[in-house]
């Protein structure tokens, strides 16, 4: 017997007593469960469609979901039609009910709207910070309505870029990006101090946003020399981030030392209820590829992706696991740079935002990778994680690209010193003033003193 007829006799033996009660007036929509803004548990998840009149299934092929999974059980009782969803942790979701999909009991005439339910699971951090939690939802109210603006620090742990925004144009960008790069030279009161939080937390002080990367080096070929350079590394360390599956193995407790380090560095952060967009091991894939696994020129070329996608994955759920429950950095929202294969991807229940970096990118580019995110991830905020030189952000906008936040790279020319002529400079070599004047222009972009604070 067909799905059809089993929830067309369903329909009928609950609607019975209503049958004689059909109106011929418009079908409605009167209620979903779960409502918006419930978060549930993942797993599968009972969504509810209440009408206005008794329905029954049309075409079974009119029901979908956005994300993952088979739809089970689906079936109408009166004037409500029920189905079983999968929604992974953390993940959203979007149940759909296509015009033509369910049709009023007793009559021929479907639906015409179509009608959908949004949900969202909990993430697997439920312990997840309230101020993380408060950022992460303001920028999930915001998308297609808002942008955060932001930038690099030059170079790693200071504000000298929104500085010269500030400078040039009187407005800060709400978001700061910081980099733990120097994270092995870091010394209490020496040239690098990351235990020195004064540059982040005065930046939240403000209602600014805190971003943090990590440019993880690691031991050189050469013995003494610690590398993270794109595009060479694979030739110049022998470190096998292959390691992180044997937790008997020197790589592995290495690798375990260097994020307890970084961990340590942010834990303060952490105490001070300070919200960080936080975006480890950045651009993994780089330009490996499916059909070659990673041969030749296609590779990647930082090292926590030379041994391929498998390796880098436990990497990061292994990170994930260590500063989110061992040391309680529940205050991480988690951004993952995206490639082209989806193998490099943690899991819906590891990443709260993905995004792209672009440089000298054509228009078309940006539709591309903006359509690729958007329906490879779906429910995730998309940002530009890092860029130069593409196009300005109004005719991004007006072509629906609709990031959650924006942030080109720094130039170490221009705004490595605040007391330099160059500072003076309105030139940049990844956005100059002109394309910073064109954003604000923008009633969409949201600079510093247009934040809310996510501590009180």
């Amino acid at each position: 017997m067909s799905l059809l007829v089993v929830a067309f006799f369903a329909g009928s033996l609950s609607a019975c007593k209503e049958s004689e009660e059909v109106v011929t007036e418009e079908l409605k929509l009167l209620s979903v469960t779960p409502s918006s803004g419930l978060k549930v548990n993942p797993g599968m998840v009972e969504v509810v469609l209440e009408f206005n009149q008794p329905v029954v299934i049309a075409d079974t092929t009119g029901l979908s979901i956005s994300t993952e999974g088979k739809i089970q059980n689906p079936y109408t009782v009166a004037r409500y039609l029920k189905a079983m969803v999968p929604v992974a942790a953390g993940a959203h979701s979007q149940f759909c009910v296509a015009p033509g999909a369910i049709a009023v009991f007793a009559r021929n005439n479907t639906n015409t709207e179509r009608y959908t339910v949004d949900i969202e699971a909990l993430s697997a951090t439920s312990n997840r910070s309230l101020e993380a939690t408060r950022l992460l939802e303001f920028l999930r109210d915001n998308t297609g309505k808002k942008m955060l603006s932001g930038v690099s620090a030059c170079v790693n742990w200071n504000q000298y870029e929104a500085m010269w925004v500030y400078k040039h144009t009187g407005r800060y960008p709400a978001l700061n990006n910081f980099d733990f790069i120097h994270d092995v030279y870091s010394t209490p009161g020496g040239w690098i101090d990351y235990s020195n939080t004064t540059p982040a937390v005065s930046w939240a002080d403000e209602n600014g946003v805190v971003g943090a990367m990590w440019h993880w080096g690691q031991i050189a070929n050469n013995g003494y020399d610690i590398t993270c350079t794109p595009g060479s590394e694979q030739d110049q360390t022998s470190f096998r981030p292959a390691d992180i599956f044997d937790p008997e193995s020197e790589g592995y407790r290495k690798m375990i030392s260097d994020i307890d380090r970084v961990a340590n560095f942010m834990k303060p952060l952490a105490n001070l209820r300070i919200p960080i967009l936080w975006r480890p091991l950045h651009e993994a894939q780089g330009n490996w590829k499916e059909e070659t696994n990673g041969a030749g020129w296609q590779k990647s070329w930082f090292w926590w992706g030379i041994d391929g996608p498998e390796a880098c994955v436990e990497l990061w759920k292994v990170m994930y696991d260590r500063m989110v429950n061992y040391h309680g950095l529940t205050n991480l929202i988690w951004v993952y740079n995206s490639g082209d294969s989806m193998r490099w991807y943690p899991g819906d229940e590891y990443v709260d935002v993905v995004g792209y970096d672009f440089y000298n990118s054509s228009m078309e580019d940006m539709v591309y990778w903006y359509e690729f995110m958007k329906s490879h991830y779906p429910g995730k905020l998309l940002a530009i994680c890092e860029c130069g030189n593409i196009p300005r952000l109004s005719e991004q906008w007006e072509k629906g690209l609709y990031w959650n936040y924006f942030m080109p790279w720094w130039d170490n020319s221009i705004t490595s010193d605040p007391a330099s002529a160059e500072f003076n400079n309105t030139a940049h070599g990844n956005a100059d003033i002109e394309y910073w004047q064109d954003a604000w222009n923008c009633d969409f972009m949201l600079s510093r003193d247009q934040m809310p604070s996510f501590r009180d």
